[in-house]
This record gives C-alpha cells, structure tokens and sequence, in this order.
C-alpha cells in the first residue's frame, strides 16, 4: 500500500507540533518547545566551559554571533535554573515582532520537526483567525512561513486553527460543531457547518496571559508558574497549593472573558439555521489542566448561545488535534 505524501504542521505560541503518515499509514507526532534563551559568554574560558556545559546535558543549541542560543525544552528550563525568563518568537499567535530573532529562531524549531522536503510534499500549516479585541498583521505572519516552507521543499498552505480542530474531531458530526482552540497565545474559535467554516475569530488571551497574571499576583517569574501550570498535574476544581490557587483563578477569569466574547461575535454573526443541537469541541494545551471541560461546561451553563449545544467534550489528544486536523487536509 502506497502513502499519501502529507504533512500537518500546528505553528503554536507555545508548542510547535508536526504530523506525517508512517509506512502503514498511521500518524506520527512530534514536538518542539517554542522558546529560546541565549546565554552571552564573559571571556574564552568561560565560552569553552558553557559550551562544555550544553553537550554535557545534551541541550539542543546553536552558536550566533558568539552567543550561544539555547532552543526547545531546554531554554525553558535553562531560563528558570537562572531565575530568567525565556523568550519566544512567536507572541499572540504570530511572529512577535519585538524579537528581531523571530525568523531564524523560529525556522530552526520548524526544521528540527519536519527536515526538508523534495518540492512536491503537500504541508498545511496552522494560522489563528483575526483578534476581536487586538490588531495585529497576520498576513506578514502566513506570508512569511510560506516563504519560508517552500524553501524547505513543501507545497506549503495555511489552514485555520480552529477549522482544523474540526477536522480532527468532527468527522462524526458531519463536520458541524463548534471548535475552541485554547493555546498559550490566543483563544481561537470556529463555528463549522456541514464542512464550511463559517465564523471564524480569535481574542488575544491565552496561557501566557494566565502566567504572567499569576506571575504579578505572586511576584514570581512567568516561567516558574508556567512549569508549575504544566506539570504539577493541575486541578481546576481542587487547587493544592497557593500558586494553583492563583492559576484556579485567571483560568476562570480567561474562561468568562473567551465566553463573553464567543457570545458576543455570534450574536451578531450570520449564522446557519441549526437543525439540531452542536457539539463543542475544547482542545489546546490549557485544556489539559483535569476538569478543564467541567468548569468550563459551569461558566457555558450561565451564556445565552444563538444555538443549542448538544455537548461539551475534549479533543482525544489536546496537543496533536491541530496538526492532525492539518494532515487529514494536506492528504485529502
């Protein structure tokens, strides 16, 4: 059996997640850390024993204009063993542009995921929808990475995040529901019916809101709230220490601010006439904090939609539901 040559690539704030076909057809996932940190040698000794340093614990890094430039997971943590806050090149979904190291960082982490391609492998990219509460370009943002893949050797094109979601979880459905995508960066939404993605927006809050609001609340860095977010198996409905407490918090107040906007935007969008209640569809890295989909089904209770909701449920696999949803396109 011949494989469809295809791949899904999900362009996060915070997580960039590709997607391919192995040799008997089935998806393979792999991730990249969105973040970088550079460490500025004081002499030549010191340049040698950091170096010696990053292939000890086997950190992945780059040398640029005798900086060394740690990428990844290990920027992360880096970052946080020396009280420091990491840096992205993505900010709000798109290429931040207060980083002048934007591009270069961010092809590095691209191609340490996808490699390069033979100039006929069809690649779909994810892009968020245009900011209801922000202005920002995100057609330099899409021009740039398709600049950038095609060197690469892919027919690339882009696809919108929360469209793609649909892809990956409402072919049950007929491809009709509503997707909430809730990244590090944005809260992107997309109401689909019978395939057509006809209301598509996003608002400019997210994960990193929540880690720097948790962050001034408690005067510590973002980085450290945001490790603390990610791995200390967060409840939203049990916080255990003074920090969860905290993250408890900003997480309901991002969930009301995203709702209220939701509301809002398809109030006054033109709607289909539903016949039939519609799924809702959460995904994202937020998503994964356990009863995210309960407080979340708390707050839906108290909204008036324009529609009925059949159910709220979870993408299968919050982390990988862009980037499948992009595959599925790129093969189709």
């Amino acid at each position: 059996m011949s494989v469809v040559k295809g791949v899904g690539l999900d362009i996060g704030t915070n997580m960039l997640v590709s997607a391919m076909l192995d040799e008997s057809g089935s998806p393979i996932y792999k991730k990249q850390r969105d973040c970088f940190f550079k460490i500025s040698p004081k002499s030549e000794v010191n340049r040698k024993s950091i170096r010696m340093s990053l292939e000890s614990r086997k950190a992945n890094f780059i040398i640029d204009n005798d900086e060394f430039v740690v990428v990844g997971e290990d920027a992360l943590r880096m970052a946080n063993e020396r009280n420091a806050e990491s840096r992205r090149p993505m900010s709000k979904g798109v290429l931040s542009p207060r980083e002048k190291d934007s591009l270069p960082i961010i092809k590095l982490l691209i191609k340490s995921i996808i490699g390069q391609a033979d100039g006929e492998t069809n690649l779909i990219f994810s892009i968020p929808a245009a900011p209801v509460d922000g202005d920002f370009d995100i057609a330099y943002h899409e021009a740039m990475l398709k600049t950038y893949l095609k060197e690469m050797g892919y027919v690339a094109n882009s696809l919108n995040e929360g469209f793609a979601i649909a892809f990956s979880e409402l072919l049950d459905d007929g491809l009709t529901g509503m997707c909430i995508s809730w990244g590090s960066g944005m809260v992107n939404t997309a109401v689909v019916y019978e395939g057509d993605p006809v209301v598509r927006f996003s608002i400019t809050k997210g994960g990193d809101w929540i880690d720097q609001s948790v962050g001034n609340a408690l005067d510590l860095n973002p980085s450290l709230v945001q490790i603390e977010k990610e791995e200390s198996n967060l409840d939203l409905l049990k916080p255990e220490n003074k920090i969860q407490e905290a993250l408890v918090v900003y997480y309901g107040v991002l969930i009301n601010y995203a709702l209220d906007n939701i509301v809002f935007e398809l109030k006054k969008a033109k709607l289909p006439s539903f016949r039939e209640p519609i799924p809702v569809v959460v995904s994202g890295g937020l998503t994964l904090a356990t009863n995210f989909t309960e407080k979340f089904r708390l707050e839906l209770e108290d909204k008036v939609f324009p529609f009925k909701v059949k159910d709220v449920k979870r993408a299968v696999d919050p982390m990988t539901a862009v980037s499948k949803g992009c595959l599925m396109a790129a093969i189709l």
